[in-house]
């Protein structure tokens, strides 16, 4: 059984000693064996014994030309029990990595101390994911309305700096990405070591996030952004300026520079991992662009230009501004239709796992995006395609009225906020384990079917719903000791009988000292139970997270806790 990560691009494979392994004598070293290419130098390998307190080891090192390797060697001999391996590393596409895996040396171990000798806490982990989701989020967002809005305004309505609106997009977008990077940064300092949100502000730790991919992206992305301060004061001082070179001088720069932004997601996330790693970034960020382009533009449209009624400007901006949606909704289609193959690769994998989960609901608000924007080229069509006409010959339309453009402006309104959410859940993406990697981890694991020792039963029960499906799983741990034990878990429908389902995956956390999560293979079930072998390293009280999946898109995840005791004698 081989422990998943808990959330990112890499998985470990294999390790040494394997998980639940028992020793005759103590090992020479700890061996981790990863999915693809890993750094351990912001991370940590922690071995902890049977009562939670670290036990002194090497340093974390990785074999000359394997970088998917890990290696931590013991210095002494390690006494008899059950001793956990917690370990932290960064993935190839950047995002921090974290397991356990659990051996035991000799037949059994001493009775557990109390499990508080063990390392601290992550204190504040909770709040860090949170506001890191929030900063990924918001940083998208600004993308969009900097780049999108400074673009609209180059190009199709120059003097529409003279108004405070777009002004206040302009800079108040420049400085909210600018913000967003800044606790970004922070952020993934804290997940990459792990600690608060305080503890990353250490200038020590902070230099070594930027030696990363990550950080240094971070850091490229500022400095565009400090370099794009002329561009938007140059573009308020020559807002009457209507010389078509210096136009599209403005308009080329704004491009090169919202290219360059794009750039600094694309290389530190899924896309830069793979065979065909230059083409995915590539496409990657020709989507950002596109995205950046036509939801900017929509904000500008919407909160700016339709509340102006310059209508001069709405009779030139607008028809343009349509074509140009257009096109970039075809550029984020076919980038979108290639990054989603690219990491889901099979329909199981859709179904299956939480990236795919993410990209369905994605592509439903995408979908809705495209019927709405088809229905504002509509709008722009019967009350503009007739502008051409020489206005003083009879019959000229001049176009549409005040409740008409209240309208347009209405439908763009709700365009410009699903948009916003397709930007929340794509930065949720970005820091999802993509669904073929998550559904090779899963596979990865293999587990014999034990036999279950004597020893009184500890049953707890959970419901759960998955689409149309409910009922509930009920969880026995023999012994619920430090050691090895049996895992039984069934799966009842609402009147309590067995149930067969697809899928079952099970992982065992603790909070204090942090270890986890811990895989448990439940192999293919018969009549809707499940047994495996654990082994419950420490005391304490466990969080058993159950993953029932009733088909290919439903499922769901409940959490029973679990008191493991002291082994005895």
């Amino acid at each position: 059984m081989w422990p998943a990560p808990a959330w990112a691009h890499a998985y470990l494979v294999a390790t040494v000693p394997a998980n639940g392994a028992v020793l005759a004598t103590s090992p020479e070293q700890v061996v981790l064996q990863f999915s693809e290419q890993v750094s351990v130098g912001l991370g940590e390998v922690r071995l902890l014994d049977a009562s939670g307190a670290v036990i002194a080891t090497q340093a974390p090192v990785q074999p000359p030309g394997d970088p998917t390797t890990i290696v931590v060697g013991i210095p002494g001999r390690l006494a008899s029990g059950v001793h956990t391996v917690a370990w932290r590393a960064l993935s190839a596409d950047t995002h921090p990595v974290e397991g356990a895996f659990a051996f035991t040396v000799g037949a059994g171990g001493p009775a557990a101390a109390s499990p508080a000798k063990g390392a601290a806490p992550q204190a504040g982990r909770g709040v860090t994911d949170l506001v890191y989701t929030l900063a990924r989020w918001s940083a998208f967002a600004m993308l969009a309305l900097v780049g999108g809005a400074t673009l609209f305004t180059a190009w199709l309505w120059p003097a529409g700096v003279r108004y405070r609106r777009v002004r206040r997009m302009l800079w108040g977008g420049w400085a909210a990405l600018a913000g967003s990077t800044l606790l970004c940064l922070l952020c993934y300092a804290a997940s990459a070591r792990g600690v608060g949100l305080d503890a990353a502000l250490d200038a020590g730790l902070l230099w070594q996030i930027l030696q990363t991919r990550a950080g240094t992206a971070l850091a490229v992305r500022l400095i565009l952004l400090v370099l794009l301060i002329p561009v938007l004061v140059a573009l308020v001082r020559h807002a009457r300026e209507r010389k078509p070179r210096v136009r599209r001088l403005a308009v080329a720069g704004v491009l090169a520079v919202d290219t360059a932004l794009a750039a600094t997601w694309s290389i530190a996330t899924h896309s830069s991992v793979g065979t065909d790693a230059s083409l995915a970034v590539s496409m990657d960020v020709v989507h950002l662009v596109a995205m950046s382009v036509w939801i900017g533009g929509l904000a500008v449209l919407a909160g700016a230009l339709l509340p102006a009624r310059d209508v001069a400007a709405l009779r030139t901006a607008v028809p343009v501004f349509s074509r140009v949606a257009v096109a970039c909704v075809g550029l984020l289609v076919l980038t979108g239709v290639y990054a989603g193959w690219r990491q889901v690769r099979s329909v199981p994998a859709l179904g299956g796992t939480t990236y795919g989960h993410l990209l369905l609901a994605k592509l439903g608000l995408v979908v809705l995006l495209v019927a709405l924007g088809a229905a504002a080229r509509s709008w722009v069509r019967r009350n503009y395609a007739a502008d051409r006409a020489d206005p003083g010959t009879h019959g000229a339309r001049k176009g549409p009225d005040a409740e008409q453009v209240f309208r347009l402006r209405r439908q763009t309104v709700v365009e410009t906020v699903v948009a916003i959410a397709v930007l929340g859940l794509s930065s949720m993406l970005v820091t999802t384990q993509p669904a073929a990697v998550a559904l090779a981890a899963a596979r990865t694991a293999t587990a014999g079917r034990p036999s279950a020792p004597g020893a009184a039963p500890t049953p707890a029960s959970a419901p759960f719903r998955a689409g149309s499906v409910s009922g509930s799983v009920v969880l026995e741990l023999q012994p619920a000791q430090v050691g090895r034990a049996v895992l039984h878990l069934s799966v009842l429908d609402d009147a309590g009988d067995p149930r067969d389902v697809p899928q079952v995956r099970v992982t065992l956390s603790l909070a204090e000292p942090t270890v986890g999560p811990m895989p448990v293979d439940m192999g293919a079930g018969q009549l809707g139970h499940y047994a495996a072998l654990a082994t419950l390293p420490l005391p304490g009280r466990w969080d058993v997270a159950v993953t029932v999946r009733t088909s290919e898109v439903d499922q769901t995840t409940v959490h029973i806790p679990v008191e493991v005791q002291a082994a005895s004698g």
